[in-house]
């Protein structure tokens, strides 16, 4: 019975004329606007909401990389407090103040073997200062830039570097030079010394004003003099690995209170 109404009355509505057909569509969508209108506007809200979210996450990732960041300062922070600390409570360093600084730049293995470096405290650096790098001496200030705050670090295998050394724990002394390459020497010793025995700079005043040397290097080679048959000659090797220093520390003795 259903069927047949439904059939009749599409029917009636092929055979309509289109005017008054027209007229139901008109009427259907004034009935149905305000819910037709509520659709379009929840589809423009999703939409416009949206970004809102990018807005969120890109929040997220900016926060996300400052907590990355302030977690690198704190870890760098803290080992230089750890530097530091072990420095300050060293009987040896009594009486002197340090700079740590960061390596920029490292020549190595060359005839001017030399570090540039970036210091965090802008006072206090000088020429001719000692610097430290792995608990050795490693070489001397040769300048200082305060605007720029950085240095230039002459180390001890550079061939202008003239650093007095004690070789042992004899009285055998000498001026240990820098060589061509990532070596350092100490020529016409008086006698033989057995490889591998340790190289101390020794005190400087002004600069190294300490009661017991601090080692720089170890003895690599030791032969006889080309020229004279009855002294010795020593190849220095230093004491730690200069070409992958991260950092350094410079010694400022009697600093200014």
């Amino acid at each position: 019975m259903l069927f047949t109404w439904l059939m009749l009355t599409g029917c009636i509505l092929l055979f309509t004329p289109q005017s008054l057909t027209g007229k139901f569509q008109l009427a259907f969508v004034d009935i149905f606007r305000w819910p037709l209108s509520l659709g379009g506007s929840v589809a423009l809200t999703a939409r416009t909401q949206q970004p809102v979210s990018d807005t969120l996450g890109g929040g997220e990732a900016r926060l996300r990389n400052y907590i990355l960041n302030l977690q690198q300062t704190l870890d760098q922070q803290r080992k230089e407090f750890q530097r530091l600390y072990g420095l300050y409570n060293n009987p040896v360093w009594e009486g002197a103040d340090w700079a740590l600084a960061g390596v920029i730049t490292a020549e190595v293995d060359g005839t001017r073997n030399e570090l540039t470096i970036d210091y965090r405290k802008r006072e206090g650096l000088a020429k001719g200062q000692y610097v430290l790098g792995g608990e050795s001496v490693i070489g001397i200030i040769s300048d200082v830039f305060p605007q720029l705050g950085t240095a230039r670090v002459k180390l001890i295998t550079d061939s202008t570097s003239q650093i007095p050394v004690k070789i042992g724990n004899g009285d055998l002394r000498g001026i240990m030079r820098g060589g061509d390459g990532n070596f350092a020497k100490v020529e016409q010793l008086k006698r033989k010394v057995e490889v591998g025995e340790e190289v101390f700079a020794l005190r400087k005043p002004g600069f190294l004003d300490l009661d017991a040397p601090i080692i720089t290097g170890r003895v690599s080679k030791c032969e006889r003099n080309h020229k004279e048959a009855a002294v010795w000659d020593v190849t220095i090797v230093p004491a730690c690995d200069l070409q992958n220093l991260e950092d350094v520390a410079v010694i400022i003795m009697n600093p200014k209170k």
